[in-house]
This record gives C-alpha cells, sequence and structure tokens, in this order.
C-alpha cells in the first residue's frame, strides 16, 4: 500500500488588511510590514503542506503578501472566496499542492441551535480537495471556519454562542454528507472556533448528541494548560485567560493516521532578525498536524 504524509496548519494570522481592504469609519488597521515579516518566518519555521487561514482580507492582499514574502513559490496555490463578514475578516487555504475542488458554503443555510430560526455562517465554511501525489484524485480535504466571536451580540441579534453552536452543527453534518461518497479520504475540520475542546460548540462536531462516530482533536494528548493557542504572548490577552481556539479536528477513524500535531512558538526567526516572532505576527499560534495518507 503506497503511503505520504502531509502536514496540516491551522492559523488565525490576525488581521491581513491591506489600507484598501477596510471599510470607512472601521477601526481595523493594516497589518504592519513588521508584523507581516514575523508571520512570514512562522509560516517558513512551521513548512506545513496545506494551510487553513483565518482572518485575511481579499485574495489580492494575500498574493500580494505571498510574493512580497518570499512564499509565493512556497505555496502556490491559494483558495480564497469572500464570506459573510461584514468586516471583510474572511478565511483562506494555501497550499504546496494543487487543489482538485474548491467549495464555499457562505450562502449554506441552516437551523439556529435554539430554534429560533436559520442562519448562515459567520464568515464561511471553505472546503479545498488537495491531490498530494499527483495521481489524479483528491487525497486529502481541508474545511476550514472562524466561528462567531465571543463578543456579546448587540440587542435583538442571535446570542454568540448560540451562533457558534448552530454553525459547529452545521459543519459536522455538511462534512460528514460530502465526504460519504469518499469513505477512505482523510479530512478535516480546522479554524479558529473561539471555543475550547471542552465547550458545547466544538463538542458538537466531536460527540454529536444525535449520536455517530467520535471525532477526535488533533491536540488532545495534550495537557489542559499546554493546548492554549490563543493569546500568542501573556501580554496581548489582556484580562482574558489563556484559550484553545484553534482546532484540527477529524473522525475517530482517521485517527491512526495522525502520527503528530503540536503548537508553533517561535522566539526568534532563523536569520536573528526579529524577535518574539509568533507574538509579533498574529495573537494566535499556529497549530499542525501530520497525517499519513494511504491508497
Amino acid at each position: 500500500m503506497d503511503k505520504t504524509r502531509v502536514v496540516i496548519g491551522s492559523y488565525n494570522v490576525e488581521n491581513l488588511f491591506a489600507k484598501k481592504d477596510i471599510a470607512p469609519g472601521n477601526k481595523t488597521r493594516p497589518k504592519s510590514e513588521a508584523s507581516q515579516a514575523a508571520l512570514a518566518e512562522n509560516l517558513r519555521q512551521a513548512d506545513a503542506d496545506i494551510v487553513a487561514l483565518q482572518e485575511v482580507s481579499s485574495k489580492e492582499t494575500l498574493d500580494k503578501f505571498l510574493k512580497a514574502q518570499d512564499l509565493a513559490a512556497m505555496y502556490p496555490h491559494v483558495a480564497h472566496i469572500p464570506g459573510n463578514s461584514e468586516r471583510g475578516i474572511n478565511v483562506a487555504i494555501i497550499s504546496k499542492y494543487p487543489f482538485e475542488t474548491i467549495v464555499t458554503h457562505k450562502d449554506s443555510t441552516f437551523p439556529l441551535a435554539d430554534g429560533s430560526g436559520q442562519t448562515r455562517f459567520s464568515r464561511d465554511f471553505l472546503r479545498a480537495d488537495v491531490d498530494v501525489d499527483g495521481v489524479p484524485g483528491a487525497d486529502v480535504t481541508v474545511y476550514t471556519t472562524h466561528s462567531k466571536s465571543r463578543r456579546p451580540s448587540p440587542p435583538g441579534d442571535t446570542p454568540a454562542h448560540v451562533q457558534r453552536l448552530s454553525e459547529a452543527k452545521a459543519m459536522r453534518e455538511i462534512a460528514e454528507k460530502e465526504m460519504r461518497p469518499y469513505p477512505g479520504r482523510l479530512f478535516v475540520i480546522t479554524g479558529d472556533l473561539n471555543d475550547n475542546t471542552d465547550d458545547a460548540s466544538v463538542q458538537a462536531i466531536l460527540n454529536p448528541p444525535e449520536g455517530g462516530e467520535p471525532w477526535r482533536d488533533s491536540l488532545e494528548h495534550l495537557p489542559a494548560d499546554d493546548r492554549n493557542t490563543w493569546p500568542s504572548s501573556p501580554q496581548r490577552g489582556g484580562r482574558h485567560a489563556p484559550e484553545q481556539f484553534d482546532h484540527i479536528l477529524y473522525p475517530d477513524s482517521k485517527h491512526e493516521q495522525l502520527k503528530e500535531s503540536k503548537i508553533h512558538r517561535y522566539d526568534q526567526s532563523t536569520d536573528g532578525t526579529i524577535r518574539n516572532v509568533s507574538a509579533k505576527a498574529s495573537d494566535h499560534l499556529m497549530i499542525t498536524a501530520e497525517f499519513e495518507i494511504t491508497k
């Protein structure tokens, strides 16, 4: 049986915006050159094959960043579709390997968990089918999303925790339905879920109350205090305690294919010119999971 390995990453890159991406009156600032350089260094050192990104504004800005930071050759394949965020914080996937299919679910509707109506994803639930081995046909499917923030919703709007739970239920349902025709394919749900593994929304993916196959969190082997991915440094969290907001989730039946998973924290660039790399790059830490793909 042929085997190959693929490293999948998830990374909230914190407002990868250019000035032109910011709507009038919005308080978001363009990502500084220093932060972009640190972000690029983090991506180079992590060296994942496929990286799901959150908080990316436009494809043009992402392409410009990759080119300016000498990452375009490393990640020649870019999936980016504008989603539902009014602020324009979108999700994207960059890859060393070509995409067979790119699918957006930004227009999908699904029930609110409290039964009060219908909703859509806060940003998107972006899917990319990736050809890793060069043989026609996808070998892995990566889904990525950026769930509703924990900030209180305006009066009259759906509570944030209800929206996150609703999105999570929809993610699991969509992924299982779409992957049913491909029983041997590895697939993962990645992203900034704005909740910890034991919170209701993430549990709705891992262990839905309706039953079904259990799923796993790639960082579950770490002690709870060592799984935190936000904030990237204690100084950035302010009064908030550290949390594990970033996840790579997969079905239990694929667990033997997981070979390594970790959180990436870099203090210095390889050439010594950038200090506090990970903290300067983003308020989140990047995570990766290495899987073996069998055919």
